[in-house]
């Protein structure tokens, strides 16, 4: 009862305060474990995008968005919080993918679904205004992460993180853990080789990178 009686109170300070940071929701959280869904609706929507965008496929995102928030909420009393929760997610999200395609043992070669899926998220329609525009973002995008898949797992991190996340250089080293000239080198190393996986199958590197990734 005692215990019910702090967490409505510590639930009342949270909500009395204006926008609670996630430094402070992660120690209300540690106590008082109904203060992880408020984390989770704050990070769900980002972490199923970046899921998507690394598998496009919505199921198999969503599976990979609920494992990294289970784990996340398993591992929460170790957790250090230094204002870096996001990039915890995104760490757990990114280790998450890398275990499926390990598991799965081969590279997917064919996303006859990718229309369906993407009418659902619709993660890069910000600019779109017709049908017709957001099924050539879909259509650029999908040829844009068949050649990013080709890539070594380190490139498909750091680019996704950089563009598809729009994170900047600091965020991404936070995810990784590296310093910012390792993932300015790993972002310079890991577009050249998208460069050449675009144009080695006749298309164009700039037009299939800039308009469905983002640009500082």
């Amino acid at each position: 009862m005692l215990e019910a009686d702090l967490a409505s109170d510590s639930r009342s300070d949270a909500e009395g305060a204006s926008c609670p940071d996630d430094d402070q929701l992660v120690a209300l959280a540690k106590t008082h474990r109904q203060f992880f869904g408020d984390l989770y609706d704050r990070y769900y929507g980002r972490i199923l995008n970046y899921a998507y965008r690394r598998t496009l496929d919505v199921a198999l995102a969503e599976e990979i968005t609920s494992n990294t928030f289970f784990k996340a909420l398993g591992g929460l009393s170790d957790y250090e919080h230094r204002g870096k929760f996001g990039a915890w997610l995104y760490r757990i999200a990114g280790n998450e993918v890398r275990l499926h395609w390990r598991a799965r043992q081969r590279r997917p070669d064919d996303h006859a679904n990718w229309r369906e899926d993407y009418a659902r998220v619709r993660f890069a329609a910000n600019q779109a205004t017709t049908a017709e525009d957001v099924e050539e973002q879909a259509r650029q995008f999908a040829k844009l992460h068949e050649a990013l898949r080709r890539l070594p797992e380190r490139y498909q991190t750091v680019l996704s993180l950089r563009y598809f996340e729009g994170m900047s250089y600091d965020e991404v080293a936070d995810v990784l853990e590296k310093k910012i000239g390792s993932v300015k080198s790993l972002v310079h190393r890991g577009l050249e080789r998208l460069r050449r996986e675009l144009e080695g199958k006749g298309e164009t590197f700039w037009q299939d990178l800039h308009y469905p990734m983002r640009e500082e």
